[in-house]
């Protein structure tokens, strides 16, 4: 294994991909960015003949090529199953002809959890309603598999809701960026219920900085990480919102498609990774909104 810090990232354009290229460049890294969409290597981890020319003596690969979605994966599973499983076992084959031992980063969702009315440990129990969480078990469970069979290290990094964005002013991702265009587009945002569902919110620096502050540690080689952040209430974070754009927040019975898939309650109980790295939050979702 070479000294530098290099390191292969695939999905490079994405929301947390683009932010760890950047983040990773800042730290002193080598980067191999690649992606579907060429930025700037194109490669599509389905096709086994676009890896030919990838160098895999690196210190870490970063696999967060993927799709996300909830009904999407119902109407389109094949796909789903193409790119999610069959991608990352694409990346794990051609480590092992390789004949080198980087180490797997891979994102993960709170989707794979059981809703529960506690922080949920990374031991809690399992459930997954879409296809997306199905496939988020299913690559761990390969990472799991290859590290036996292979000797293929890894470490596997459990995200709840990610916020922000350091490499722009698009806040279109996720729960927060649906509660801003409804704000900001219709004058209100609306919930689901009652809005009491709780979720832990990180900021996307926040997530890259505790995966580069942690990826390369001895501790971290072949486990698990929720990922850690701040619990806030659906309503809470939507009377935020609502507040700073002069919006209403109003709520709506559940759609019965949305109430089948729902998880409840997930909030993250982190300490294993803050007890392992001591890591402490660079923004508070308070601070950040008061800053857009």
């Amino acid at each position: 294994m070479i000294n530098r810090k290099t390191c292969i990232v695939f999905g490079a354009s994405g929301y947390i991909g683009s932010h760890l290229v950047y983040f990773l460049k800042n730290d002193g890294y080598e980067v191999n960015a690649c992606d579907i969409q060429g930025t700037p290597k194109r490669v599509d981890v389905t096709v086994a003949d676009d890896f030919k020319n990838i160098d895999w003596d690196v210190n870490c690969v970063f696999m967060f090529a993927g799709l996300s979605g909830t009904f999407a994966g119902f109407d389109d599973y094949s796909k789903y199953i193409h790119i999610n499983e069959i991608g990352l076992l694409n990346v794990l084959n051609e480590i092992k002809k390789s004949g080198f031992k980087p180490r797997v980063i891979f994102p993960s969702s709170r989707l794979v959890y059981q809703g529960s009315d506690t922080a949920l440990k990374e031991d809690d129990p399992k459930e997954a309603k879409t296809i997306y969480a199905v496939n988020k078990i299913a690559c761990e469970h390969l990472l799991e598999m290859y590290r036996n069979s292979f000797d293929i290290p890894y470490v596997i990094y459990r995200i709840c809701v990610p916020y922000g964005n350091n490499l722009g002013t698009d806040y279109s991702y996720g729960t927060m960026g649906f509660f801003l265009n409804q704000a900001v587009g219709k004058g209100q945002i609306n919930l689901y219920g009652d809005g009491s569902l709780r979720r832990t919110f990180t900021s996307v620096e926040d997530i890259c900085l505790q995966i580069l502050m942690s990826c390369q540690d001895e501790k971290s080689v072949n486990q698990i990480y929720n990922t850690a952040g701040e619990e806030f209430s659906l309503k809470e974070i939507a009377s935020l919102v609502a507040s700073k754009y002069g919006a209403q927040v109003t709520f709506s019975e559940w759609p019965d498609r949305d109430r089948r898939i729902e998880s409840g309650h997930t909030v993250f109980d982190s300490r294993k990774f803050l007890n392992e790295f001591d890591y402490r939050l660079k923004t508070t979702l308070i601070n950040w909104l008061a800053g857009i």
